[in-house]
């Protein structure tokens, strides 16, 4: 029984020390953007690591087979806005500023947050 629990414990830190590594790296190479620069240019960016910020709107928490997740929209001021998508329940609410780091894909209808900063996100 303890093996088993040992081996629980040592997935799930390898599995976090991964995730932390990754976010690390995803930001370092990160291009910073804003959210009327990848829409107006989409091609430019199509396939890059990118840093943008916006405004929190329609927060939806749900779960799936593979677990929790929440989706929303990334808009500015303008309205313009991306649609992004994050494993786990964010703390996020309507009307929050949040940056996050993502890899865009013109042809993804969601769009994979890597990281989050923002209230209660960091």
């Amino acid at each position: 029984m303890r093996i088993s629990k040992f081996r629980a414990f040592l997935g799930v830190t390898l599995s976090i020390l991964c995730l932390l590594i990754i976010t690390t790296a995803a930001n370092a190479q990160a291009i910073n953007a804003t959210i009327g620069d990848i829409l107006s240019n989409p091609d430019q960016y199509d396939g890059k690591m990118v840093q943008v910020g916006g405004w929190v709107s329609s927060p939806q928490f749900n779960a799936s087979r593979v677990g929790p997740y929440t989706t929303f929209n990334l808009g500015d001021k303008s309205g313009k806005a991306l649609s992004v998508f994050r494993l786990g329940i964010l703390s996020i609410k309507e009307g929050d500023f949040v940056r996050v780091t993502l890899r865009y894909k013109h042809s993804d209808r969601l769009l994979w947050i890597y990281s989050i900063e923002g209230p209660g996100n960091s």
